[in-house]
């Protein structure tokens, strides 16, 4: 493959921020040839990956190799260089510096010659800190590329505009977007330096104008040797690892987590290494089972022991033909569809190792915990009616005939006691009443004076 096609690919996975597979292909493209656009690109990976060094390195190397060249684009990729060097300096807390180099990016943007003797650097005090303030970055505009001067009348302004430029100002140079982006860097760099006490290193200027031509091969990144000598250290040294048999179960169950909603219970089996492949969950209506698990405590443990199962002893009943698992690098997560939708769990349950019989697990059912701690007893169960069958119906009364009023006369000889007795007595006179007086009616005759 050809150093254009890698370049080509390189620069490609920059544009698409696949930082780490941009370098090896821009490293080998520039073996063959120092293209500013390669190593400025170069320069960009490492500075997102972290290698500082690394990228101060291209940007000071792309400087000189524009400069050099001379091309239509030399000024464009140097003013990028200066840029990029502002940015890497700024990450290394050197805030002087790169308010310097955003500086040289604006003049370089500004159409300025390269080797012009500005003295950005000298601006220091007796003590070697930078003087430039926030305030004085934020006014310094008197350069920036095509700006309107605002004094100038209608006459220079259209002068001006007929001849590329902006009306009353600063002509346009093509590299305003530049001068903009170098601008605003600086607004950030003496940010930052405002906040720092004088003794820090931050204030120093050590940086210059023309940076000092580098080698062609980047430095790399060093890996820290007391980490790597450390986990060296850590590989041949015996581990004491726990003989078999020897930690007790409850050493060995998994750190669990649940929630819940009205339809499903919501179980994470927190285990790590855990092989999709070769796990198997069965689901029942109280409990489930998985295996193989990896126990931490318990390394010795491989599949097809008994330790390697845990049996999930549940909190309420499920539907196992609508219940679900997966598993991820660090865990196992069970979705399980509630039996009774909207019955809520007191909890999830509790682990056992080993596989648990069906005897066990109804014994498990029966002796459920309160939230005391002390055990619910059985429920007694009502007999069968089969077995007992129900009394039978009661036999019926026979119907009472109503009793006849009493005669007058025979209330009267009615046994005179209590209520009746008054009662009956009342009535009898009202009676005799009666008759007395219809008989004394029907035998009186006529009066005398009658003809």
């Amino acid at each position: 493959m050809s150093a254009t096609t890698l370049a080509h690919k390189g620069m490609e996975a920059v544009q698409n921020k696949d930082w780490a597979g941009a370098i090896p292909l821009l490293d080998k493209a520039l073996e063959s040839s120092n293209s500013p656009a390669w190593l400025l690109a170069r320069c960009q990976a490492h500075l997102q990956l972290k290698n500082y060094e690394a990228a101060l390195h291209d940007a000071e190397l792309a400087y000189h190799v524009a400069a050099e060249r001379g091309s239509g684009t030399s000024r464009k990729q140097m003013i990028e260089a200066q840029y990029r060097r502002a940015v890497v300096y700024f990450r290394l807390g050197q805030y002087a510096n790169a308010d310097c180099c955003a500086k040289w990016s604006m003049l370089l943007a500004e159409g300025r010659p390269a080797g012009e003797k500005d003295g950005i650097e000298l601006n220091v005090d007796e003590d070697g800190n930078y003087t430039v303030t926030l305030e004085q970055a934020v006014a310094d505009k008197l350069g920036q590329p095509g700006a309107t001067n605002q004094g100038a009348t209608v006459d220079s302004i259209m002068g001006l505009a007929s001849q590329g430029q902006s009306g009353g100002g600063n002509p346009r140079t093509g590299f305003e977007a530049d001068w903009n982006r170098a601008y605003s860097w600086r607004s950030q760099a003496l940010g930052a330096l405002k906040g720092l006490s004088k003794d820090h290193p931050g204030w120093k200027v050590t940086v210059a104008k023309v940076p000092k031509k580098p080698e062609k091969t980047a430095p790399k990144k060093e890996e820290p040797k007391p980490a790597a000598a450390e986990e060296k250290k850590d590989k041949e040294a015996p581990k004491n690892e726990p003989a078999p048999g020897s930690v007790p179960d409850e050493q060995m169950k998994l750190r669990v987590d649940f929630y819940q909603t009205a339809q499903n219970v919501t179980i994470s089996l927190f285990a790590k290494d855990v092989k999709k492949e070769d796990l198997q969950v069965h689901f029942s209506r109280r409990k489930v089972q998985v295996s193989p698990v990896p126990r931490a405590a318990a390394p010795y443990v491989k599949p097809g022991d008994r330790e390697a199962t845990s049996t999930l002893i549940l909190g309420g009943e499920i539907d196992p033909s609508r219940s679900r698992w997966s598993v991820t690098p660090r865990k196992v997560e069970l979705v399980l569809q509630k039996a009774a939708p909207g019955a809520k769990w007191a909890s999830w349950g509790q682990e056992k190792i080993g596989a648990v019989a069906e005897e066990e697990e109804e014994e498990e059912e029966g002796n459920e915990e309160k939230s005391g701690g002390a055990a619910t007893p059985a429920p007694q169960r009502r007999p069968s009616r089969r077995s007992h069958p129900p009394p039978p119906p009661p036999p019926p009364q026979p119907r009472r005939q109503p009793q006849p009023l009493p005669t007058p006369r025979a209330a009267a000889r009615a046994p005179r006691t209590g209520t009746s007795w008054a009662r009956t007595r009342k009535t009898s006179r009202r009676a005799t009443s009666t008759t007395f007086s219809s008989s004394s009616t029907a035998t009186r005759r006529p009066s005398s004076s009658a003809p």
